[in-house]
């Protein structure tokens, strides 16, 4: 599945790690003090709790499950960033992601060979300074990916199942905001697809339109280090798959798909 001018904004790929002994703030301010040339610019946000997709179906609306660490107070998710504000990494005691953004007068989506690459170079380089400071191989409990997608206008035309008949007999006028989500399984037993749209605002230019994020959690059975690239190679077919399956295609020429 191919587009040449998709409407991504942002791209996430990223792991969920357990460590023998804590990482700690001090860690953390080493390691950026070993990229700083890269990603000289630092911020910090508030952690994000660890989801774990869980095997099988749920009750639960959401069939998931969150936890945080409380042996120690939550670590802040530091985000550092390269000059450009192009590329993010962020960092918590748990987590390890690198994001691919788009900014106003940067080169368009580089594309997911290129992001998944250059995350493996980020993760593995991070990996080794955990080894190195002592603190342990870290354990993999669920890798992630999300694009983030922006389309300017209304939900009107925009997804197949979601089409809000119009007709000058109903009452209610066009919404002025809608949300949705929609949850599926991915094959096997390899976690699940979030689906989340949503009526936005882009900041840079103001205009009004649909925020669609899409993430794919989990992770295959006895996946090690070595091998967790047929896991994004999955969720990556899913994600864009599911993007064409669910949006118009008289977007699609809009984006020019190619294949």
């Amino acid at each position: 599945m191919k587009f040449d001018k998709p409407p991504v904004v942002e791209v996430a790929c990223g792991v969920a790690f357990q460590l023998p002994k804590p990482l700690k703030t001090a860690h953390v301010g080493l390691y950026w003090s070993l990229v700083s040339s890269e990603f000289p610019r630092c911020d910090d946000a508030e952690p994000v709790a660890h989801t774990v997709e869980l095997p099988g179906e749920s009750d639960s609306t959401d069939p998931s499950i969150q936890f945080q660490t409380v042996a120690l107070p939550p670590l802040r998710r530091a985000w550092l960033i390269n000059q450009e504000g192009t590329h993010l990494l962020q960092i918590q005691e748990d987590r390890f992601l690198f994001n691919w953004k788009r900014v106003t007068g940067s080169p368009a989506y580089p594309s997911y060979e290129q992001v998944i690459s250059d995350f493996d170079v980020q993760w593995n380089r991070f990996r080794r300074f955990l080894v190195d400071q002592d603190l342990g191989e870290p354990t993999l409990t669920q890798f992630e990916l999300s694009y983030f997608n922006f389309v300017e206008d209304g939900f009107h035309g925009l997804f197949k199942d979601h089409v809000r008949e119009r007709s000058d007999s109903r009452f209610l006028p066009d919404p002025e905001a809608c949300t949705f989500k929609e949850v599926y399984t991915l094959p096997d037993s390899a976690g699940r697809l979030h689906i989340l749209a949503g009526t936005a605002r882009n900041r840079a230019t103001g205009k009004k339109g649909v925020r669609l994020e899409i993430t794919a959690r989990g992770m295959l059975p006895d996946t090690a280090h070595s091998d967790y690239r047929k896991w994004f190679d999955t969720a990556h077919e899913w994600i864009t798959h599911g993007f064409a399956d669910m949006t118009d295609a008289k977007f699609h020429s809009i984006w020019e798909r190619t294949s």
